[in-house]
């Protein structure tokens, strides 16, 4: 009935659900060693694509740890090539 021609979004969706499972599972680990099951439960319940697990590594101060073992992960892969 309705024919709206939309574009292919798959590949910008696919990069956003990746974006939201790698900082949801950063920071639910990070709130779970902490045992702060508040932030643990917003965290788990809201998707923001990122934004709250984000926030919660940055007002913790464990987001520039988390960005350099990202960093140090990458360079030992990617070293020798």
């Amino acid at each position: 009935m309705f024919n709206w021609n939309l574009p292919n979004f798959g590949p910008a969706v696919f990069l956003l659900i990746l974006w939201e499972a790698f900082w949801k599972g950063i920071g639910l680990w990070k709130s779970a060693k902490r045992g702060d099951t508040l932030w643990f439960i917003a965290i788990f319940l809201i998707n923001l694509f990122g934004i709250l697990p984000i926030f919660y590594l940055w007002r913790t101060k464990q987001l520039k740890g988390v960005v350099i073992d990202f960093q140090n992960f990458f360079k030992s892969k990617f070293k020798g090539k």
